[in-house]
């Protein structure tokens, strides 16, 4: 009775999970078209220094201690996951601009597939057969929204610039998963996110991206706080926290989330509303949602289940 009331409970727990880091994540793309004409490049430089800022700012005396105490290894590591995720942001800013919103929120669903194929290329941790199912149909409606997105703005370059950003984003989860243990998430989002920044820093000046920085509508450091706010450290941060124990392909759902609540979002405030095949695929990935986090089967296997203390985890990207 006491592990079916456990299960239950852990259901619960990560469908309110994926609702409200949907939600924190969907507002990402619609406030970066608000905040136009401001280069992607800034956006993306912008939301990963605040982010990194604001963090540091809640306990910059446990920031430091723990980047002080940590073994050379991890250092690296940290080092790779913020140069990954650094351009991972700007890949996905650009492809933004590049092409529709419809488009560029769809193809973000892929992102569960990423994540799934990394781990298992990464850590070899298998995804139960509910959540595998609940991917694949994810990774369909994305197919189906993807087709159909906006014919005005919908580019091929922009399009392979987020598909860029979405296996940049596995190979970022598998290498955040390595030091989900060694400090707590928001310390690390402080230091991830402050090497992003420099990352990104580092081809601002050479691409002119600086100039006329200072013209800028103050709708458009408005829109910049709000992404490094909403999705950036609340969702980022529910994301880290709660990757350390649910499964990846559960935290990986998020994704398809945030493609939901984007459509919606762009729909009613920027006049972005989807096509009938759009609506079709947003049910198919709402369906996918639904069958990973509904029961998912226990790991049979176990030498799979020693691993996967160790083994699981994500980071949305």
């Amino acid at each position: 009775m006491s592990g079916a009331r456990s299960r239950l409970e852990g259901r619960g727990r990560a469908a309110l999970f994926v609702t409200l880091a949907s939600l924190s994540f969907a507002v990402s793309a619609p406030m970066a078209v608000v905040a136009k004409p401001a280069h992607p490049l800034f956006l993306a430089f912008g939301r990963v220094l605040l982010a990194s800022l604001l963090l540091f700012a809640f306990d910059p005396a446990g920031v430091v201690r723990h980047a002080l105490a940590l073994p050379p290894a991890v250092r690296l590591r940290i080092l790779a996951c913020g140069a990954l995720l650094g351009a991972h942001f700007a890949l996905f800013q650009v492809g933004l601009f590049a092409t529709s919103l419809p488009a560029a929120v769809s193809l973000v669903s892929l992102e569960p597939l990423s994540v799934v194929i990394f781990a298992f290329l990464v850590h070899g941790v298998r995804p139960t057969r509910r959540e595998q199912a609940g991917v694949l149909l994810a990774t369909a409606g994305a197919v189906v929204i993807g087709r159909a997105a906006g014919t005005g703005e919908h580019k091929l370059a922009g399009d392979l610039f987020v598909l860029g950003a979405v296996s940049l984003y596995g190979l970022y989860v598998a290498a955040a998963r390595a030091i989900k243990d060694a400090l707590p998430a928001r310390h690390a989002g402080s230091l991830i996110y402050g090497v992003a920044a420099i990352v990104i820093f580092v081809v601002l000046p050479p691409l002119g991206v600086l100039d006329g920085v200072t013209s800028l509508p103050a709708r458009s450091f408005v829109a910049l706080a709000a992404i490094a706010v909403v999705p950036t450290i609340i969702g980022h941060t529910s994301v880290q926290a709660a990757a350390r124990t649910l499964p990846p392909a559960i935290v990986a759902l998020v994704s398809p989330g945030e493609t939901l609540g984007g459509l919606v979002i762009g729909a009613l405030f920027l006049g972005a509303k989807p096509t009938g095949m759009e609506l079709l695929g947003a049910a198919i990935i709402l369906a996918g949602v639904l069958v990973a986090i509904v029961g998912p089967e226990p790991r049979t296997d176990g030498q799979e289940d020693a691993k996967a203390p160790d083994a699981r985890g994500s980071t949305r990207a």
